[in-house]
């Protein structure tokens, strides 16, 4: 039987008052537009599947005439962990810096299935797939005045692959075949690769790759720090008063003399939904976004507010350290907590239904595991009882018949549901949940030091592609991991994904390697379900802005202009 949202919560509260302390909000399903399509990734000429790269092409064009001025304002979930781009592993600190940096490519942010010129105006691609020529724009000022090169490109991805001591660069494992990169001259970069890499041109499209000055990385600026924060994008750094705003104020001097649109951007942290929700219903902002189910029943009464709710790229997931707890190294423990896990519940309860049932890969996307397949993996099927007897049995083979105590370390998201029903889930088969409930920045420290015993979190793709969504994981590196554990086989099972060009065989390696990691967590990855990303605005206000699967790729802003 599925609950309803406000039932779960009903039923989880008395347990939980003592593991959390926490202000829960139920309300009724607001009708709201079917989510948004998502479509396919269209293959061209280059080495492999990957959205349509279009040069010499501009961002979807606005369909009215555009009013310039005013100041967009959004809410943050809370405030930024960490503004150095290239660190930055959480999507408030992409918002805040994102409209500021640019990058050699981009997605349009009205249509994410598209690859446009950005800092690179063209690119080449040899016959064997191993040299990518881009050609940059010309003219082009950084925030402080000096001009942008192929150095500055040179010596931020440097500093991406091959990180100095100190800097953590979680997107590196994306480009490990970058053999070297060549600067012919000042407009011409060449990344030359060991193998082909049909994931290169997303990975240098992704915000997270936004190129700094070459002098501020080769002065070794902490560029955490906000006077830092120089790019050469449409955007300049204002203001930031933690816990109040974060400002950001058109640039006079951008290379696009017609854009932005807007005179500047303001973020206004707010770690509760309801604050957000009547922020937005009193005017105050224009755009409320979130991955916790937003106060629906506030919205009720207002035909002028749009409450999107879109199946997004990520995916909430169990991590278990193997390192800080024995139990999770046993296979059968490990594969206990998956057949716990209700994902269905969890669907019908923080998704109010707009969610699916899905493997790693994106439901809706060019890799998608079918549906049926993903049933037949251990622990998402329909018999939920089942599950939990051949659970508790594999407990007691484990030498674990009456279950064990784990802290489960989470984060502050609205109100922190998510982690009470995973505790209560683990409960039903005696696994003692002592859920600390961290701020962002907390949790993403201790994360990162990888000091917890059992995390709940992101698997978060920066796009729907396999090496962005296995890269980080499937890995024996012990730097790299999180939890200490793997698969040897299935680590070379990635590596085959990640050199064939053919698309239809790797997209069935990918199915393989998509059912295997549900089926069997050895890498101590647990697939708890697919949330959505919540977009709550009024269309009459914000123009030429489109809701999307993933909001981590196009947060520039500078075709988005407000109609009053």
């Amino acid at each position: 039987m599925s609950l309803t949202r406000r039932q779960l919560l009903g039923s989880i509260s008395g347990t939980f008052a003592s593991a959390l302390v926490v202000a829960c909000r139920g309300g009724q399903q607001q009708p709201s537009p079917s989510p948004a399509a998502i479509v396919a990734p269209t293959p061209t000429n280059t080495p492999a599947a990957m959205p349509t790269a279009v040069m010499n092409a501009t961002p979807t064009p606005p369909q009215e005439a555009v009013r310039r001025g005013g100041i967009l304002r959004m809410n943050l979930p809370g405030d930024p962990a960490n503004l150095d781009l290239h660190q930055a592993t959480t999507s408030t600190d992409l918002w805040c810096v994102a409209p500021c940096l640019e990058t050699l490519l981009e997605f349009d942010p009205n249509d994410q299935t598209k690859i446009l010129p950005d800092l690179a105006i063209r690119w080449d691609i040899s016959r064997d797939g191993l040299t990518y020529t881009f050609f940059l724009r010309q003219g082009v000022q950084f925030h402080d005045g000096s001009p942008f090169t192929s150095k500055d490109v040179l010596v931020t991805f440097q500093r991406i692959i091959s990180p100095p001591e100190g800097v953590n660069s979680p997107r590196s494992v994306f480009f490990n075949t970058v053999e070297r990169i060549e600067t012919p001259d000042d407009v011409t970069v060449r990344f030359v690769l060991k193998q082909p890499d049909p994931a290169l041109l997303y990975n240098v499209a992704i915000p997270w790759t936004g190129i700094y000055p070459a002098h501020l990385i080769e002065a070794g600026a902490d560029l955490r720090d906000t006077k830092n924060l120089i790019g050469t994008g449409p955007f300049k750094f204002k203001s930031y008063t933690p816990g109040v705003t974060y400002e950001l104020e058109k640039n006079p001097n951008y290379w696009n003399p017609n854009l932005p649109y807007l005179d500047g951007i303001v973020f206004y942290p707010m770690a509760d939904p309801s604050v957000a929700a009547q922020a937005l219903i009193a005017g105050q902002i224009h755009l409320n976004r979130g991955l916790g189910v937003p106060p629906l029943d506030l919205f009720q009464g207002h035909a002028d507010i749009r409450v999107a709710g879109i199946p997004t790229t990520l995916v909430w997931r169990l991590v278990l350290n193997g390192r800080q707890f024995e139990p999770f190294r046993d296979p059968r423990v490990r594969q206990a907590i998956s057949l716990a896990i209700d994902r269905e519940a969890m669907i019908a309860a923080m998704t109010e239904g707009r969610s699916v049932l899905s493997g790693w890969m994106h439901p809706y996307g060019a890799w998608a595991l079918p549906e049926d397949r993903v049933r037949q993996a251990r622990g998402f099927g329909k018999d939920k009882e089942a599950d939990r007897q051949q659970a508790k049995q594999l407990f007691a083979e484990a030498g674990f018949p009456n279950g064990f105590d784990v802290e489960l370390l989470a984060f502050a998201l609205g109100t922190p549901v998510t982690q009470s029903l995973v505790a209560d889930q683990l409960g039903q088969i005696g696994i003692r949940v002592n859920v600390q409930n961290l701020q962002l920045g907390e949790y993403v420290q201790r994360v990162v030091a990888r000091e917890f015993q059992m995390s709940l979190g992101f698997n978060a793709p920066w796009v729907d592609e396999p090496k962005s969504t296995f890269g980080a994981w499937i890995t024996s590196n012990e730097q790299a991991s999180l939890t200490g554990l793997w698969s040897d086989e299935l680590i070379q099972l990635y590596q085959q994904i990640e050199r064939e060009l053919d698309i239809d065989k790797r997209k069935q390696l990918t199915h393989e390697l998509d059912f295997r990691t549900l089926d069997d967590p050895v890498f101590g990855m647990i697939y708890v379900y697919r949330p959505v990303i919540w977009h709550v605005f009024r269309p009459a206000i914000l123009a030429n802005w489109t809701p999307q699967p993933n909001y981590n790729l196009t947060e520039k802003h500078a075709t988005t202009w407000l109609r009053s």
